[in-house]
């Protein structure tokens, strides 16, 4: 009989009102999201291709500059070689020249040193090395020990007559730098750039945190300082990180000088720059996406609203005392449907009891009837749909997360067929219930819903609890008055040893009043229904009378005299539910 009802469930599951819902919002928003993901394809990679070739341009014209310093730099120097009489004198007769017209050579061809590096600010230091008069002219200065980059220039070995010169990137005291030197007629010269500061010079060292630009060689093997930490912080190669899709990659080789001009961009620094027909594509299919919300909640107003009134209106007919009213059935969804035959077959069986036990059966009927009277709660849904109703078209998220919890609420309510559900589901539902209310009533109160870990399969009456829960938000909200509300589960022992679990209930609101402590207190010795007291209180504790019936179980309600608000206490039996089990009155459990 179980795998029959099993099979007509998963037959049915289309007739579903969640169900159809969810197909409504799929068929409807689903084409208008591919069409705009489409769209925002096209445009962002035809974007990216134009900003990934601005960048690259751009990195190329500063590699250009660099590169004609660096030329022109070299080609001055070489061209005191054979023009400037100080250098051809120091390097023809540097050796047996006489000491003083030897200092006044060097102090002129120290003033040309200073003369070049000033024109050519990128180059950090130049120099001039005499080999047969052991000669060393420096100028500048590129953040090395100067002892260290003396013995580097002294030993510096190049062809006779490479004008063009030899370059090389090497890493000195921590320092990366570009070294060229070239030798025309008995004498070296050449340039030496620290590479770090060349980045500043070049504007390419505060570019941010998601883009970073470095210095290799060209085997990519060494780096400056922010290639090496980027390599290190990524944990990648630089093959890797092009292959990522995550990084664009711009390489400028620099073939003469041994180097590549390497900047590194995160995909996401470069989306901030894309033009503004990306943003129309946006907000086209935003205002696409905002037709389908009255298509949307008209269709919530027929498949949900709609059968929730005819519910209250059976409801209030029943209440009336016409207990030969029923619901028309056949054109609702799985879960209302579900109801409305409850709900008539239920209405027949109280017609058809025995006159010797209808006054039992009748209290039995009756509070099941003030159950499911509050377990369909069809004002406090109307009020929810009215908050649906009340949000302009951009707040499409709100709307979103409303049906959401709507759609849970509604979901757990017409569920919940057995007279025990565990605690879990039971809390769940309460954080739910918390969410709807404070869309009515935003930040009015504050909420926290915790249990102990091993009460999760706990059983408990289901929407107990929310009796608890609505009276706190119907009596202790105000305007300009945030109140807390909290919902704990914790074990609980009997002084005979009988484990029970305990879920309190406390705002902070002003409080039961006394004359409502007192209708409570009379109600549970006498069982005599009492006037302006709430119909949830007084189901909770027939309730619990009624399914702990022969066992102990305790409903407490009052109000602290040093603290404000109301507080509740409900002590139950622990038993813990079992798999694929439904429980109802006469359950038995498991310890």
């Amino acid at each position: 009989m179980k795998n029959s009802d099993h099979t007509i469930h998963k037959r049915n599951i289309f007739q579903s009102t969640i169900a159809r819902i969810v197909v409504v919002v799929i068929v409807l928003v689903l084409p208008i999201n591919i069409m705009t993901l489409l769209l925002s394809n096209m445009v962002l990679s035809e974007n990216r291709k134009q900003l990934a070739a601005e960048t690259k341009n751009a990195l190329e014209m500063k590699v250009s500059t660099f590169e004609d310093v660096l030329d022109r730099a070299s080609k001055r120097l070489l061209f005191m070689c054979f023009n400037e009489t100080t250098i051809i004198t120091l390097a023809q007769k540097g050796k047996d020249i006489a000491h003083s017209e030897l200092s006044s050579n060097l102090v002129m061809a120290r003033e040309e040193l200073k003369d070049v590096r000033q024109e050519y600010h990128w180059v950090d230091q130049v120099f001039f090395t005499f080999p047969e008069s052991e000669l060393v002219l420096m100028d500048g200065y590129t953040g090395i020990d100067y002892k260290n980059c003396r013995s580097m220039v002294e030993n510096a070995q190049p062809e006779e007559g490479t004008q063009n010169g030899s370059w090389e990137f090497r890493i000195l005291q921590e320092t990366p730098i570009l070294f060229g030197v070239s030798s025309w007629r008995g004498s070296n010269f050449g340039v030496i750039v620290n590479l770090e500061w060349a980045l500043g010079s070049l504007e390419l060292d505060q570019l941010g945190k998601e883009r970073t630009a470095f210095f290799t060689n060209l085997e990519e093997t060494r780096f400056t300082g922010a290639g090496a930490a980027y390599m290190e912080e990524t944990n990648m190669t630089l093959e890797e990180l092009r292959q990522s899709g995550r990084y664009q990659v711009y390489t400028v080789p620099m073939e003469k000088y041994g180097l590549k001009l390497i900047e590194v961009v995160e995909w996401n620094a470069q989306a901030r720059n894309l033009p503004v027909a990306i943003y129309v594509v946006q907000v086209v299919s935003v205002g696409l996406t905002l037709l389908v919300i009255p298509l949307l909640l008209l269709y919530i107003h027929r498949q949900v609203n709609q059968p929730l009134r005819r519910l209250e209106r059976a409801i209030d007919r029943i209440e009336a005392g016409d207990l030969g009213y029923r619901i028309r059935t056949g054109n609702e969804g799985r879960e209302f449907e579900q109801i409305n035959r409850s709900f008539n077959d239920m209405m027949e069986q109280v017609q058809e009891l025995k006159i010797g036990v209808y006054e039992k059966e009748l209290e039995r009927k009756d509070i099941k009837m003030r159950y499911l009277s509050q377990q369909i709660q069809p004002h406090f849904i109307l009020n929810a749909m009215n908050i649906l109703y009340s949000y302009e078209p951009e707040e499409y998220p709100l709307i979103q997360k409303m049906v959401l919890c709507i759609s849970k609420y509604f979901r757990y309510i017409v569920k919940v067929n057995a007279a025990f559900v565990t605690l879990k589901q039971e809390m769940d539902h309460i954080r739910n219930y918390f969410e709807i209310q404070k869309a009515r009533f935003p930040e009015l109160f504050f909420s926290i819903v915790e249990y102990e870990e091993g009460l999760a399969d706990a059983l408990i009456p289901p929407l107990l609890i929310q009796n608890f829960a609505e009276n706190a938000i119907k009596h202790s909200l105000k305007i300009g008055n945030k109140i807390n509300i909290y919902v704990i589960g914790e074990y609980h022992q009997e002084e005979d040893g009988q484990p029970m679990f305990r879920v309190r209930l406390a705002d902070t609101g002003e409080g039961i009043s006394d004359e409502v402590e007192e209708k409570i207190r009379i109600f549970q010795e006498t069982g005599r229904l009492q006037e302006g007291l709430g119909v949830g209180i007084q189901n909770s504790i027939e309730r619990l009378k009624y399914l702990y019936s022969g066992k102990k179980s305790h409903l407490r309600i009052w109000r602290d005299e040093h603290y404000s608000g109301t507080n509740v206490e409900l002590i139950m039996p622990l038993f813990y539910a079992e798999e694929g089990v439904e429980y109802d009155e006469n359950f038995t459990g498991r310890r």
